[in-house]
């Protein structure tokens, strides 16, 4: 037991003292002469309690009079109890990524969590309130703070799991705004922590907790699959790694079509990846790997492509030429490159549209405005670089954002790079690769046209040389251009959002999930724009005029390494998981109800006596 004031408890000694002068007191009585004492023993009694030297004798008046008093003090010092359950105000904040289907905790994380949520709902007390939040790739308020236990039951129905990352940062921001001001409320998070630090993040007043959900971390991921056209045929790459740390086996599928070609044993030790590359004519789509194995988490264990032979890329590369640049874009089997030491006038636009260009890549050269509705600048200011200052001798990479579809699969720890200028990225722009003096490598999309700004000579470095170079080529073509293709199949990662431009004739779209589910998306202007796919596989988004395929993927390595942790960073600050919740619960108000009864038995006794 804990005392908010315990200092009102030593009011105890003067007020006892108090009480027990005043039976102390000589009480002034008139003498009457009886015949004999036992005939009035009250009054004998009564003399003989009151008589200086005899007052402490037992009285029961002075006893209850000192209880009441005790008590009186006792609530005033804010006596408080430890107890399981929550405080007053308290929301609930639960982890519907992909991480939490794992089974490894029956029926799966989510499932437990639900349970979990019931048992909060099930101990509320009268008084006591709850809201819940569910934190997928979007974040939803499924219950506002209620004391209602059937609303909040009916909440917790709408869970529903997703194949994507969680919005944790998102819904714990939320839920601080809902109590954060509040120093007796509480945010609960349930999740397996599968997600990155959250550094601006702060509660409040309210205390987090984070309930930790889980138990085993062995699972297999398909974590790459890439499909180029080589030769007239196609080569189809397959990454599997073991988030485990044991040995694990399994037969690696390859469908076309939904016919399977190909099934492979593979054999992945703890912490590594393996690859496999399938070589094949022209297949039916979609393509899909599959993996046959017994793991925890189901979802990754697929991965979809379609869009395998799209369109042409048409890239303008503006400049005195770039041999290392020019190379790494013929690797493309779809672009088409054309070189020009300037603009031509047709290019030239502030609208985006009407280019002949999908890409148009100024190497050292300031860029103008152009239709194109991607931009790549190299050593110049303009775009994502707002400006170029001194220049940085030998920068190392240091941090790049390795999650970011422009990074992905690169390894930059390595790379040499003479001399770079300091740049200051303009302030829609995000940097992606970093030295400690500069950042190196931004993006960003602004008005509509996506930015790419390298603020270095790339014939200053060897990065042209690096084996990261032409994937990172690559990956500019898909995320500068893949995603703003007209109606074509596309491949995506589950949870991300992007946008199509489709016939301007279409004024709604219908999108259908891999479960049957159907969703509406209005066009506008000629453009759809899709929040996120939440589940893997192949989605198909239809209108008057319009199919398109959308395949979705996982491949999210938070997601895929499924180990429960037992901390989280939160704030720039490390939350420890707990199993049980307490709260600290105030016992002021019974001990006042007890004193209002006991004073109730002292008048009845008193005035029995009188």
């Amino acid at each position: 037991m804990q005392f908010q004031s315990l200092g009102a408890l030593l009011w105890f000694i003067p007020v006892a003292g108090f009480i027990i002068l005043l039976y102390l007191l000589k009480v002034r009585r008139r003498e009457v002469r009886v015949p004999a004492k036992f005939l009035f023993p009250a009054i004998t009694t009564d003399v003989r309690a009151n008589a200086l030297f005899q007052k402490l004798r037992p009285n029961l008046l002075l006893f209850l009079q000192l209880l009441a008093a005790l008590l009186l003090l006792t609530a005033l010092a804010r006596p408080m109890m430890q107890a399981k359950g929550l405080p007053g105000q308290s929301v609930i904040v639960v982890d519907t990524s992909a991480s939490m289907r794992a089974t490894d905790v029956s029926p799966s994380r989510l499932d437990a969590a639900k349970n979990r949520l019931r048992r909060f709902v099930q101990e509320l007390n009268p008084g006591e309130q709850l809201a819940i939040i569910e934190a997928g790739a979007q974040v939803r308020v499924l219950a506002s703070l209620t004391s209602d236990k059937q609303k909040l039951l009916s909440a917790i129905q709408q869970i529903r799991p997703t194949d994507t990352a969680g919005a944790l940062d998102e819904a714990l921001r939320l839920a601080a705004a809902l109590v954060g001001k509040s120093n007796e409320s509480r945010i609960v998070l349930l999740s397996d922590g599968a997600f990155p630090p959250v550094s601006d993040f702060s509660a409040g007043s309210a205390k987090l907790v984070f309930e930790s959900l889980g138990a085993s971390r062995d699972n297999l991921a398909i974590t790459a699959m890439d499909v180029q056209e080589r030769g007239g045929g196609l080569e189809w790459f397959v990454g599997v790694r073991n988030y485990g740390e044991q040995r694990k086996q399994a037969v690696l599928e390859f469908y076309a079509g939904d016919k399977l070609i190909d099934a492979r044993a593979v054999t992945v030790e703890g912490g590594q990846t393996v690859g496999q590359t399938l070589t094949a004519r022209q297949l039916p789509e979609p393509l899909e790997a599959r993996l046959k194995v017994d793991d925890a988490l189901e979802t990754d264990n697929r991965a979809f492509r379609v869009g395998v032979l799209q369109k042409p890329v048409r890239v303008l590369l503006v400049g005195e030429g770039n041999f290392f640049l020019e190379r790494a874009l013929a690797l493309e089997p779809n672009v088409k490159l054309e070189k020009s030491p300037s603009v031509p006038d047709s290019e030239r636009g502030e609208r985006v549209g009407g280019s002949n260009y999908e890409l148009i890549i100024f190497d050292r050269v300031a860029p103008v405005p152009v239709r194109a509705r991607a931009v790549m600048v190299i050593k110049a200011p303009g775009g994502p670089i707002a400006a170029l200052g001194q220049p940085v001798r030998a920068p190392r990479v240091v941090l790049w954002e390795r999650e970011h579809p422009l990074m992905r699969y690169l390894e930059l720890g390595s790379l040499l790079i003479d001399s770079a200028p300091r740049i200051t990225p303009a302030p829609w722009a995000k940097p992606l690769a970093e030295s400690q003096q500069t950042p190196l490598i931004v993006a960003g999309e602004h008005q509509g046209r996506r930015w790419v700004g390298i603020g270095w000579d790339l014939l200053e470095s060897d990065f042209p040389l690096q084996p990261a170079f032409p994937i990172f080529i690559a990956n500019l073509l898909r995320w500068a251009v893949g995603e703003l293709q007209t109606a074509t199949d596309l491949t995506v990662r589950t949870g991300a959002p992007f946008n199509l431009a489709v016939d301007p004739a279409e004024t709604e779209l219908t999108l259908r999930d891999p479960d049957g589910n159907t969703r509406a998306f209005p066009v506008n202007e000629g453009a759809v724009v899709i929040p996120g796919l939440e589940r893997v596989g192949v989605h198909t988004l239809q209108g008057r005029k319009t199919e398109i395929r959308l395949a979705a993927n996982l491949m999210h390595a938070d997601e895929s390494n499924i180990q429960p942790r037992t901390s989280i960073q939160l704030g720039g600050k490390s939350i420890a998981a707990q199993n049980t919740l307490t709260t600290l619960r105030d016992l002021w108000k019974p001990i006042a109800l007890a004193l209002l009864a006991l004073l109730m038995v002292e008048w009845w006794v008193f005035v029995k006596r009188s």
